[in-house]
């Protein structure tokens, strides 16, 4: 019997990757922790645009935004707000304020007409994105998307082992049985 659990070491190649795999993982979890808590700061609003304000020149300064319970909400724009919009075929335009805040402008009043919903992701009434809308958060997606992803590698590596050792265990039991008969 202890030919057996002899057998069935973990060769140190395996163990330390499985280490290092551990170790990779953790920092991975600590990381997108960190991430998700920075995204909270972050409001997400999803509507319908119901007001776009330009300037003199055309440059889009201000988008009011209506939501399911009718609340209008009203947005200003930094530089670095990116855009992610479609048009009624479905080309996609991507772009930040800083680039063509007068096509953004355009963009907007074309979803107003269309009753198109967007979403927009805002903190203290200044917007950092506006798309097209989001079904759902999708920070809380991916958290479930990466558990699932690691329990099932976690999971995966433990039957490999655990078949690995039980092929061992039969490969004994056969070249016992071969002796006996031999």
């Amino acid at each position: 019997m202890t030919t057996i659990f002899m057998q069935s070491r973990i060769s140190p190649l395996v163990g330390r990757t499985a280490l290092a795999t551990m170790f990779a993982l953790a920092a991975l979890v600590i990381f997108s922790n960190q991430s998700a808590a920075q995204a909270k700061d972050e409001e997400v609003l999803s509507g319908v645009v119901v007001g776009v304000d330009t300037d003199d020149n055309g440059n889009l300064t201000r988008l009011a935004v209506s939501d399911s319970s009718g609340q209008v909400t009203t947005f200003k724009f930094s530089t670095n707000t990116q855009f992610g919009l479609e048009n009624q075929a479905g080309d996609r335009w991507v772009s930040s304020h800083s680039d063509d805040p007068v096509e953004a402008a355009r963009r907007l009043r074309d979803h107003r007409e269309r009753f198109a919903p967007i979403t927009v992701s805002h903190a203290n009434g200044i917007a950092h994105s506006v798309v097209e809308r989001e079904e759902g958060k999708l920070e809380t997606n991916l958290g479930y998307l990466f558990a699932v992803f690691v329990i099932t590698w976690a999971l995966f590596f433990a039957y490999t082992l655990y078949m690995g050792r039980k092929q061992r265990v039969l490969q004994y039991e056969i070249a016992r049985l071969k002796g006996m008969f031999d």
